[in-house]
């Protein structure tokens, strides 16, 4: 029911006059203050007010509590639908500090260096920032995760329809030039009391987001979440890939404003988060370990950029000067002020004012000289380097805008050899310290717990960044899927990125260990995992009983799924690679009945020791040991899965034979 019929009776407001809103003397300039009037009957609706009591309710105080309303039940109820009714505006999404304002650039490094999380919570909106697309969000710069102040907001917990057909949105978004606003529109009638969830529809745009936590269309169709390691770690891949061609992307001044923002903005919270304290008393340990993942990754895109920046600034922005230009403090194309000169044969006056450089030379007196052009197009052939000198801002009062912007750009770009050299610094800076991590973890020991959960998560982000450079650089093609790889295959390559992995996170100082004893170590539970790799494939495939078989040899399978227009799942099957080459595929039910024979070859060298090789390939083994022994080499490792050598060599392409390591593994 209407609130109307708990009122005995109904009062028309006036309208608000003029003089109550904010009144503005204007002086010279349209500089403009505020103008409050005081005094009796100055706005003509003091007739209207009420008196100021205990009861007394409205704007105007126009109603009593105990004469205009009456006594009864509470029976109002609320719709955005009823009668002078609407949308109720719930709080700003965003931004809600300065900060919350990046560019794509900006936002895409902070958003691959947190795991993706801020991805959560971005909105694109139409005003460009510093002349890029702007991105708005309301996560911290040094956790990722919602600061302080958005979750004192109501707009952050709102939560997203997705898929789910029995849910129903009921906030809508404003998108305005630089921020979002978030209403709430309800449908039902609500009584006092009662609660609704608020639900949003993010669209077609947050779906990636949605697979990632399990509740996307491809999720209802079987692809995994992020839960699942091997599903997160091909789309981390994928996002990896894409990030550095990004980076590969951005001009000079890109690269330089997203240097700043990590020195300013990331760097110094993350060091101070994963400082060697007591993880345990952390207050959430998810954004702690995604710190320290954080660290990780500043590590890897220190190095991209870094290597990107060096490309960019290569040679500077000017030409190479030439001998009499080099001998200058002033170069062509830079603007000066010229300090009262004129030629003696010239009728003009002196001339005070700036001017560009145009060329530079010597006179017949051996003078360093410049011919200069002002501004309006008239120029001065030969102006003594003596008088002239480097301008400041208020010197282009009268100056033309271009000018005047060219002369900025020209402060810029004299500035960016230094900049640059610092900014190299800050990227030196951010790299990788295993003494650090070490200790972070000494501090940790009685927490097993925290310990794995840190170990874990480094090992897994370790591993892309191996599995990184196997798909870069053509030695492994769709790592982890099950399409191309069987779950043996699959596991030797998990387990044997862990041992590499471990090997470059060392949780403990090797003292009493050399470099060649670490690369033995290291070598030698690489070829154990693939010993045991072999071995698994030929016990399968020596199995005589058709249900134990069957069960054995999905160990070998690979898993197709074929997807209808429509998108609805039509079929997924798990085959085999068969012997002939009729029918090279097999489904696993036929193959246990011994209708077939599995190729034996194709499973030993190409789904396992193939798969080591690359992955051992990365790694520079130094050759030999201290007592003259190989520690890893193609021959080994087929002498020790017991593979025909000749054989894998026809089979092994002419690029593997000449791969050269990409890594060092630390002492």
């Amino acid at each position: 029911e209407s609130s109307r019929n708990k009122c005995k009776k109904f009062r028309k407001t006036p309208p608000n006059p003029q003089t109550r809103k904010s009144l503005k003397a204007l002086y010279p300039r349209d500089r403009g203050v505020s103008v409050t009037l005081h005094g009796d009957d100055l706005h003509g609706d003091e007739i209207h007010f009420g008196p100021k009591t205990d009861d007394s309710v409205g704007f105007w105080n126009e109603f009593s509590l105990i004469e205009d309303f009456q006594d009864s039940n509470d029976n109002i109820t609320f719709s955005s639908k009823f009668p002078g009714c609407g949308l109720v505006e719930l709080d700003r999404y965003a931004p809600l500090l300065p900060e919350d304002r990046k560019t794509d650039i900006v936002f895409s490094v902070k958003d691959f260096i947190f795991s993706f999380e801020p991805s959560s919570w971005r909105f694109d909106v139409s005003e460009e920032l510093n002349g890029c697309h702007q991105v708005v969000d309301f996560t911290d710069d040094t956790t990722g995760a919602p600061h302080i102040v958005a979750k004192s907001n109501v707009a952050m917990y709102v939560n997203e329809v997705g898929h789910n057909i029995d849910l129903v949105e009921n906030v809508c978004s404003l998108e305005k030039p630089r921020s979002v606003y978030y209403y709430a529109s309800i449908g039902t009638p609500m009584k006092k009391g009662e609660t609704v969830e608020l639900l949003v529809n993010y669209k077609e745009g947050y779906e990636s987001m949605r697979v990632r936590r399990g509740y996307g269309k491809a999720n209802l169709l079987g692809v995994k979440s992020d839960n699942d390691d091997y599903s997160r770690v091909q789309r981390n891949l994928a996002e990896r890939i894409s990030f550095e061609d990004s980076i590969k992307s951005y001009r000079e001044d890109e690269v330089g404003s997203v240097i700043d923002f990590l020195e300013n903005r990331v760097w110094d919270g993350i060091v101070s988060a994963t400082s060697c304290l007591s993880l345990e008393s952390a207050k959430n340990k998810c954004d702690v370990i995604r710190q320290i993942i954080a660290r990780r990754r500043l590590d890897w895109t220190s190095r991209i950029l870094g290597s990107h920046y060096s490309v960019v600034g290569r040679g500077g922005s000017h030409k190479e000067a030439r001998h009499d230009e080099a001998d200058s403090t002033f170069k062509v194309g830079m603007v000066v002020y010229v300090n009262n000169w004129m030629e003696a044969e010239d009728p003009r006056p002196p001339y005070s004012g700036v001017a560009t450089v145009n060329n530079v030379f010597r006179d017949k007196f051996d003078r360093i000289c410049l011919g200069v052009s002002l501004p309006g197009g008239k120029s001065i052939c030969c102006v003594p380097e003596g008088v002239i000198s480097e301008p400041t801002e208020d010197d282009f009062v009268e100056a033309p805008r271009r000018m005047h912007s060219n002369w900025l750009k020209w402060k810029r770009e004299e500035s960016h050899p230094q900049k640059r050299e610092s900014r190299q610094l800050v990227l030196e800076k951010m790299r990788w310290d295993s003494s650090h991590f070490r200790n972070l973890l000494s501090c940790n020991q009685s927490s097993s717990d925290m310990h794995s959960r840190i170990m874990d998560s480094l090992r897994w982000e370790v591993s892309e960044e191996l599995l990184y450079l196997l798909v870069k650089d053509n030695r492994l093609h769709h790592p982890l899927n099950d399409r191309h790889w069987c779950p043996i295959s699959m596991r030797l390559l998990t387990r044997s990125l862990h041992v590499v992995a471990d090997n470059i996170i060392p949780t403990h100082e090797r003292k009493e260990s050399s470099y060649e004893d670490v690369l033995s170590a290291c070598a030698e539970k690489l070829l154990v995992i693939l010993r045991e790799a072999t071995e698994a494939v030929r016990n399968i495939l020596a199995l005589d009983k058709e249900e134990a078989k069957e069960n054995f040899l999905r160990y070998l399978a690979f898993h197709e799924k074929s997807v209808s227009e429509c998108g609805t799942e039509q079929s997924s099957r798990y085959y085999l690679k068969a012997e002939s080459e009729v029918t090279p595929h097999v489904s696993v039910e036929d193959c246990s009945k011994g209708q077939t024979t599995l190729d034996e070859n194709f499973y030993l060298i190409h789904q396992v020791l193939f798969v080591t090789h690359a992955l051992a390939s990365l790694i520079d083994w130094n050759n030999f040991n201290n007592r003259g022994e190989g520690i890893y080499s193609f021959e080994k490792a087929c002498q020790i899965a017991a593979i025909d050598l000749d054989l894998a060599r026809r089979l092994q392409t002419e690029k593997s034979r000449s791969w050269k390591p990409l890594i060092f593994l630390p002492l």
